[in-house]
């Protein structure tokens, strides 16, 4: 047992360049992509990923000094630290949820296609790791191992229904064609997302205020095309960061806040470009896999292709929202009562809060920003409540605690809505797998009617070719 854990340890340890890449190349060599084909597709997916990862990296380099300045202007002294997403991978992956999870995610995926209860082929397996982290939270709390992966696995199944149900948008508002988006971070927004965007709607004059890519470029014209709305947004968040930093020169200052918004305009020019690379690689293989399951099977069934959320962060609208958002949550962190979250190395991880946000305002930069404010505020308050359990879980994880801290979390899954209601109902044993049992077969029944749904519309529209 242990080479085997030893070796799924290994293949995760490669981390998603690497290891999405691979999963490419065999699923095209599975349906036939002849092999040079298929490596050149793998490989394009790779140099995609390294060239947003890449945009992160530029981005979290001047963001993260603009954030420390910021906390000190605020004077914010708060006792939970956030860790970021790497350090809460890492402790969701040290734990015996974590190395469970991704063969059962794998066999959940498979029996999912089988039964139609998905239309997603997940190669996004390190993002498992977002299920691994709620089932560690459950078994930090119950000691209960096989509970712990019931409930890690009702979030997996919760994360594909949704990504089935939002791809259609995906490909609409993101330009994702042939791919769905299961993240367990970026999925876990969509029911908020659809409640406020309701109610947004039913509130007379706000719901008259649409601002989406192309409303940019008509009210502000030339400001509103990606380069000079980059400016802007970084020109206001480095006035936010170092203008009124005491004891830093005027030349200083604005050789800062110019930096800033040269590098927010490059990262909203290369961004769009790196995900346009990532996309050349899917595309072959995707075509392929419809290619082949129409050949295979009757009727015409669609396949996505389940990827990280990375992919939908060329949107200019997500990085808008996602930049502007950084000093809203300082802000919110500052002046809610009760919370003891302080929100910094993963701020910059809002890239990937918004991209199925925006595709469910159908790329409304308003509404998704007005929702994204929402979560950051329901975050913060889960980012505190779950802090003792999440440091309980790092520690079981041999996770070294950031010097001077006593409590951590993660703006990522460590405040989100999903582990915190797993967590909820955990200590109840039997209404859990009541609860879960009832949730996913009626998520799986009503996902699978809609698929059968779709599949018989799309062989009545061949017929009447």
């Amino acid at each position: 047992m242990k080479p085997i854990i030893d070796f799924i340890m290994y293949i995760v340890g490669l981390g998603p360049t690497v290891l999405i890449p691979i999963i490419m190349l065999i699923f095209g060599l599975c349906v036939r992509v002849p092999f040079t084909k298929a490596l050149r597709g793998g490989l394009m997916v790779g140099i995609g990923f390294i060239g947003l990862n890449a945009t992160v990296s530029i981005l979290t380099d001047v963001m993260n000094p603009a954030i420390k300045n910021m906390i000190q202007v605020m004077h914010l002294n708060l006792q939970v630290i956030d860790v970021g997403w790497p350090s809460a991978s890492a402790i969701a992956y040290g734990t015996a949820v974590g190395v469970s999870m991704i063969p059962l995610g794998i066999a959940i995926n498979i029996l999912m296609l089988i039964t139609k209860t998905t239309s997603t082929i997940d190669v996004d397996i390190w993002d498992f790791w977002h299920f691994a982290f709620s089932g560690s939270l459950v078994y930090a709390l119950t000691k209960d191992i096989v509970l712990s992966l019931f409930l890690a696995s009702v979030n997996m199944i919760v994360i594909m229904v949704t990504a089935d149900r939002t791809a259609p948008l995906s490909e609409k508002y993101l330009g994702l064609p042939g791919i769905s988006i299961p993240h367990g971070y970026a999925g876990s927004f969509v029911p908020i997302a659809i409640v406020f965007n309701w109610i947004i709607d039913k509130i007379p004059g706000i719901n008259k205020i649409h601002m989406d890519a192309k409303d940019f470029n008509k009210k502000f014209g030339s400001w509103g095309e990606p380069t000079l709305l980059g400016f802007a947004i970084g020109i206001i968040i480095g006035i936010l960061a170092y203008g009124f930093i005491p004891g830093m020169t005027i030349a200083t200052k604005l050789g800062k806040i110019m930096l800033m918004g040269v590098t927010l305009s490059a990262v909203m020019i290369i961004t769009p470009k790196m995900a346009a690379l990532l996309l050349q690689g899917v595309v072959p293989v995707s075509n392929a896999i419809q290619a082949f399951t129409q050949k295979k099977f009757s009727g015409k069934r669609k396949i996505y292709i389940g990827m990280d959320t990375a992919v939908g962060i060329g949107s200019p609208v997500v990085l808008a929202c996602a930049t502007l958002m950084i000093p809203v949550a300082l802000l919110f962190a500052f002046i809610l009562p009760g919370n003891q979250f302080l929100p910094t190395i993963g701020l910059v991880g809002f890239v990937f809060m918004f991209p199925l946000i925006v595709s469910i305002t159908h790329g409304d930069f308003f509404r998704s920003f007005i929702i994204g404010a929402v979560n950051v505020v329901i975050g913060l308050w889960i980012g505190t409540n779950l802090a003792p359990l999440v440091t309980k879980c790092a520690r079981a994880a041999h996770f070294a605690l950031p010097k001077g801290s006593s409590m951590i979390s993660s703006i990522d899954y460590g405040s989100n809505p999903y582990p915190w209601l797993i967590v909820q109902v955990a200590p109840f044993k039997i209404a859990a797998y009541v609860i879960g049992i009832i949730l996913i077969v009626g998520l799986c029944w009503w996902n699978r009617k809609k698929i059968v749904a779709e599949e018989n519309q799309l062989a009545a529209n061949k017929d009447k070719k």
